[in-house]
């Protein structure tokens, strides 16, 4: 048989020295210029299956294994307030519980505050919406860092009057000031106020939050110190650990602490405790922010690793078929004087120059991917760092390389170690006896395949039945033509209740001057954007049984024309009136899920609640007059299971979002809204612009993008089965041609012959068909929290998948059927 290499000599190939190794990659490069398909099809496994695997790895370990660049980062923590019996897992902290903790607790080297949040920076006219924190000074402390240029501010600038200085990022200070070291003693103009550059800060604070622009002081009243506010939660609070202390150790302690503040509490104050379970937790600060997306990632590591599996027994099949067919070049080279360690030697190389180009290959396609995969991460976690392509993880891509090559390039390496070498030339190597056990293996390994490929499907169809559930959640309100955009008020307009409502009427009349507006409406919030806050409630006639949760609302506060803007949908009773701006706090409107919840026995209208504290005349009550439809303003997949409230505006808000219904186009309309805000004042920043059909969209981004890449995972593990399939049936039709001629010569029809190869292929995948079904009901369970309406063991989606796989397995199969029914018998019984 000609194999297309000629055979190295003993000499050439004995002593193992270097300059035997480099002729083994030099005829190893010659095999695959001649194999040109072979060699594109295995380069195009690789690169997909190791690109995509660094690529996840990288976000991986940036989020989850690489420690922070901060020293001994392992110590740093978060303390955050729980009520799991109102459904929230985390909240944030107050100055009331850091300076109980900086006081009592013996757990903590350093303890400090963290308010981020945009404000407005720069001169009037020329005013942009940036991110920033509030600090309280320890936190450099805290962090181990040093400034870069200049110096930090100091506890002393904690305090009202001595806060006006600010320490810039390392990026902020780069981009906007390029990296001018005269840049210390400068002022920026902060929300109308000027403050004065003390410092930079080095780029390892970013590592703390990618988002921020730069540091200023954190201020707070006497009256924030008051420790009946202990529950009112809007800071952020860290701490580093004292050496020897743990994350167990510090969470016992909060319980004491937490206890003798429990003791010493009003009965008011026990009964909340009680009803809503609050606690304060403690737990490492990069665990906590990369928990949000911890199971997501998990999963996306162990799909891709399935990827690789697939990819990896694909290969490894070509290239035991491919030696197989080599076997009479490896009898001669065995009969000149090789060794068979030469000769696993001179394999494994081929396995490696593969697996070496592959990975090369798949660089790119990690990059590719790692850009796309960091447009999704920065929306669920803004404040981390993008992924790259750092040496670690360079680094892992040659040792995926070095391994996946070594472990392929082991089958074909067995299987010419149990060949008698010797025989091979006394016999054609194309005998049916010959390639029995080739074949065997081959069919192991393509079941295998279908198995990890079924597993991947069934996880993709639970998120893509997950996902058109979502979708179909009715938003309660009609998103069409609705133009959204926020803005931030500065300091000047207000001063005063009545210069706030002043400039709400003159924003509200300029928008609704613009052509083709028909509707105007603002609120504090977003619908399906998020961050909405809860407050816990007393309902005067509490109708929840002894020791059920405390109540507790989401608050909506817009402008009287919310509703009518938004569409939102009556149930009953009225939307809120013009007249009941003049009883702000007063008047509700709440939605179904209030009612039911809290008035499952009859209306909701008329009921009584109030949101600080039980008024002791029963016509102080606030009062409930309209119900509407659901509308999910955190996502769909709010799993509090606390209701809605909606309520008029009271103070001075500063930033607000503005709805404008209109069928005009989006940047008509909103160069029309920057003119009407240039007339009124040229410091009035417009921004966040979008349309509500986009934000209701974009609320399913991070469901939308683990179902994308999942799905791709599963598209390419079942791409690759199907091109497993296929190989070995074609490669057993090559190995049968002699039998498949003798049954056409004694009869058999070309009908008979297709459904003999078909059968062959479908025994194959229905055996990886259920062994997928085993591993995909065990694995599927540990998807529960990223399914939506969905159980594990959704029978629909392991029905789907199946069939999807079977008339896959069924159409891979057909190919070399068709090419087994064309051999002609005459030349069938010729052939050897």
């Amino acid at each position: 048989m000609s194999t297309g290499a000629t055979p190295a000599s003993p000499t050439e190939d004995s002593s193992g020295s270097w300059s035997g190794i480099g002729l083994d990659l030099r005829q190893a490069v010659r095999q695959f210029a001649k194999a040109k398909g072979f060699t594109a099809a295995t380069l195009l496994t690789l690169a997909l299956c190791i690109g995509a695997t660094t690529a996840i790895f990288s976000t991986v370990y940036s989020l989850m294994l690489r420690p922070l660049p901060f020293a001994e980062s392992e110590r740093i923590v978060e303390l955050f307030t729980s009520a799991k019996k109102a459904g929230l897992n985390k909240m944030p902290s107050n100055v009331v519980q850091y300076l109980d903790y900086k006081q009592n607790a013996t757990s903590y080297e350093t303890l400090a505050l963290w308010s981020p949040g945009q404000n407005m920076l720069g001169e009037e006219g020329a005013v942009e919406r940036v991110w920033n924190a509030a600090i309280s000074a320890e936190l450099f402390d805290l962090l181990r860092v040093k400034p870069l240029l200049g110096e930090f501010f100091t506890k002393a600038n904690n305090k009202a009057g001595e806060e006006k200085v600010v320490v810039l990022t390392q990026s902020f200070w780069v981009s906007q000031f390029g990296e001018d070291p005269a840049v210390i003693g400068k002022t920026l103009r902060y929300e109308g106020e000027p403050y004065k550059i003390i410092g930079v800060a080095p780029h390892a604070m970013s590592a703390f939050d990618a988002q921020i622009k730069f540091f200023r002081p954190l201020t707070w009243s006497p009256q924030q110190e008051n420790p009946q506010g202990r529950y009112g939660l809007y800071i952020f609070l860290f701490g580093r650990l004292k050496p020897g202390v743990t994350v167990e150790q510090a969470n016992a302690e909060a319980v004491v602490i937490e206890k003798r503040y429990y003791d010493q509490a009003p009965p008011p104050a026990k009964n909340f405790i009680e009803r809503s379970g609050v606690q304060v937790e403690v737990g490492l600060f990069q665990a906590q922010r990369v928990e949000p997306v911890r199971n997501m990632l998990l999963l996306l590591q162990g799909g891709v690793i399935f990827v690789l599996l697939i990819g990896c027994v694909n290969v490894a099949n070509l290239l035991l078929v491919r030696s197989n067919a080599r076997q009479a070049e490896l009898a001669i080279r065995s009969a000149l004087g090789a060794s068979r360690g030469l000769i696993a030697r001179q394999l494994l190389t081929e396995s490696l120059l593969l697996t070496g180009a592959g990975a090369l290959l798949g660089l790119g396609v990690a990059w590719g991917a790692l850009r796309a995969f960091n447009f999704y991460m920065g929306k669920m976690l803004p404040q981390s760092l993008p992924s790259t392509l750092d040496a670690r993880v360079l680094g892992f891509a040659v040792l995926l390389s070095l391994v996946v090559g070594i472990l392929i390039g082991l089958v074909p390496v067995f299987h010419v170690w149990r060949t008698n070498l010797a025989e091979v030339i006394q016999r054609s190597s194309r005998s049916a006896s010959s390639g029995r056990g080739v074949r065997a293996l081959s069919s192991l390994l393509v079941i295998v395949q279908v198995a990890v490929a079924l597993m991947l499907l069934t996880g993709a169809g639970l998120l893509i039945h997950s996902f058109a559930n979502a979708l179909s959640v009715d938003p309660g309100l009609d998103p069409k033509h609705v133009i959204v955009g926020r803005i931030a008020l500065p300091a000047a307009h207000r001063g005063s209740d009545e210069a706030a409502k002043g400039i709400r009427d003159r924003l509200q009349s300029a928008f609704a001057e613009i052509p083709g507006v028909t509707d105007v409406a603002w609120s504090f919030s977003t619908p399906f954007r998020g961050g909405i806050g809860i407050n816990a409630m007393t309902l005067a006639d509490d109708p929840l049984p002894p020791g059920s949760p405390q109540p507790g609302a989401w608050r909506v506060i817009g402008s009287v024309d919310y509703f009518k803007t938004l569409r939102l949908r009556l149930i009953e009773g009225r939307f809120l009136e013009a007249g009941d701006e003049a009883f702000p706090g007063k008047r509700f409107v709440v939605d179904e899920n209030f009612a039911k919840k809290f008035f499952p026995k009859g209306s909701a209208i008329g009921g009584r609640i109030s949101f600080s504290g039980r008024p002791e005349k029963i016509e102080d009550w606030p009062t409930i007059v309209g119900v509407v439809r659901n509308v999910p303003h955190n996502g769909v997949e709010d799993k509090s299971g606390n209701p809605y409230v909606y309520e008029l505006p009271q103070g001075r808000p500063g930033g607000m979002t503005w709805f404008l219904r209109t069928e005009r186009p989006f940047g008509d309309v909103l160069a029309a809204m920057r003119e009407k805000l240039r007339a009124i004042d040229p410091a009035i920043p417009l921004f966040d612009t979008t349309t509500l059909e986009q934000e209701v969209s974009g609320s399913f981004d991070s469901r939308r993008a683990v179902m994308l890449l999942l799905v791709t995972f599963a598209v390419l593990a079942l791409f690759l089965s199907a091109l497993g399939i296929y190989g070995v049936l074609a490669y057993d039709v090559s190995q049968r041609t002699r039998e498949i001629g003798v049954r056409g010569a004694l009869g058999a029809t070309r009908e008979q012959v297709v459904g003999m190869i078909i059968k062959q292929g479908l025994w194959k995948s229905v055996i990886g068909l259920v062994a997928g079904l085993i591993g995909a009901a065990l694995l599927s369970r540990y998807m529960t929290s990223l399914l939506f309406e969905v159980k594990p063991a959704d029978p629909l989606v392991y029905a789907a998948v199946s069939l999807v796989l079977l008339l896959v397995a069924s159409l891979a199969s057909y190919v070399p059927a068709r090419r087994a029914a064309r051999i002609d018998p005459m030349v069938a019984l010729r052939y050897e």
